[in-house]
């Protein structure tokens, strides 16, 4: 790293994450905190991601074909956020990934702008950005001349589906912006559809937080990033 700029090297890693390694994107959300004043710590996290990289070089984001002429498309999503998870500004951090065919073709890790006063709060703004993603995706669909009805988005936050399907419950919500109640009107339009899942079983869930090596395997897996047959 002696020679090569810290933020250049973070640059490159981002790089290969927005294209086909979103299984870095946690790591990388938490050194691009540093892209200034870089420590040494941070220069040897950066070797570690570039060693992971190497060890699976071989590995690419794999889709599951199928035969026929059936246009019915079934994208699902995953939601998950890390409340609080900023230790200088107290904000948490949203993260969402959509599958297609088995595989990740869609994901965002993003620190959200305002500070989400509980965990409830925090995975509803989340759910909000997946919508907007799922409605994008939606038309892609219809301008390729597929069909794709509701996409299911699976969340492991009972409480904030509860906010998203209750137009009514106002008492914990006239703090929350406007725009954050577009879920609302997604799964009125029948476009979205909220989900309960188990923690254990959320796809995003290693996009977010630091987690097991056998649950980000699991996560990684569950995005169908694996070895390239040769």
């Amino acid at each position: 790293m002696s020679r090569v700029p810290y933020a250049s090297a973070v640059s490159s890693l981002m790089y290969a994450m927005v294209r086909t390694k979103p299984d870095i994107s946690h790591t990388l959300g938490v050194l691009s905190r540093f892209m200034s004043k870089p420590r040494k710590e941070h220069s040897t996290a950066v070797k570690r991601v570039f060693r992971y990289l190497c060890g699976i070089s071989d590995y690419g984001l794999c889709y599951q074909g199928r035969s026929g002429l059936d246009r019915m498309l079934d994208i699902r999503g995953f939601v998950d956020v890390d409340w609080a998870g900023d230790l200088d500004q107290r904000r948490s951090t949203s993260e969402y990934v959509f599958n297609l065919f088995e595989g990740a073709v869609s994901w965002m890790k993003k620190k959200q702008s305002i500070m989400a006063l509980s965990t409830t709060k925090a995975e509803y703004m989340v759910a909000t950005h997946a919508s907007k993603e799922a409605v994008w995706l939606q038309r892609l669909c219809s301008n390729m001349g597929l069909i794709q009805r509701a996409i299911r988005i699976d969340c492991d936050n009972q409480s904030a589906i509860f906010l998203a399907n209750n137009s009514a419950y106002h008492s914990k919500t006239n703090h929350i912006d406007v725009q954050y109640h577009f879920v609302r009107d997604m799964i009125e339009d029948k476009k979205v559809l909220l989900v309960k899942v188990d923690t254990l079983k959320n796809t995003a869930d290693a996009l977010t937080k630091s987690v097991s090596s056998e649950k980000f395997s699991w996560c990684r897996e569950a995005m169908v990033i694996s070895g390239l047959e040769k």
